[in-house]
């Protein structure tokens, strides 16, 4: 369980090696943070695409580099099925856009 009152928890791969059930477990719980909680801050670091349907805003690191950042309505179309987190690092601006 979480601890009480804090206002940043990480998570690093929290749904590697789970089952499906497991995973539906999981979202679910962190699906109740961000109702019962908006003063929390919840990162979840993930090369799964299956968990980006929680996330509020999407942020794809490339060879250590932001190469996408924005809200997930944004961001998630641009980067499912696509090979872009692939390649080298451009320069971005808030909200997802570029600059080469």
């Amino acid at each position: 369980m979480l601890a009480r009152n804090v206002k940043l928890a990480v998570f690093d791969e929290p749904e590697a090696g789970i089952d499906l059930l497991s995973f539906k477990n999981l979202t679910r719980i962190f699906e109740e943070i961000r109702r019962s909680d908006s003063n929390r801050t919840v990162i979840v670091i993930s090369h799964q695409e299956r968990i980006l349907d929680i996330a509020d805003e999407i942020v794809v690191l490339t060879d250590g580099c932001v190469t996408k950042h924005g809200p997930k309505e944004e961001i998630l179309p641009e980067i499912i099925g696509s090979s872009y987190a692939k390649g080298t690092c451009p320069k971005i601006e808030e909200g997802g856009s570029e600059n080469a």
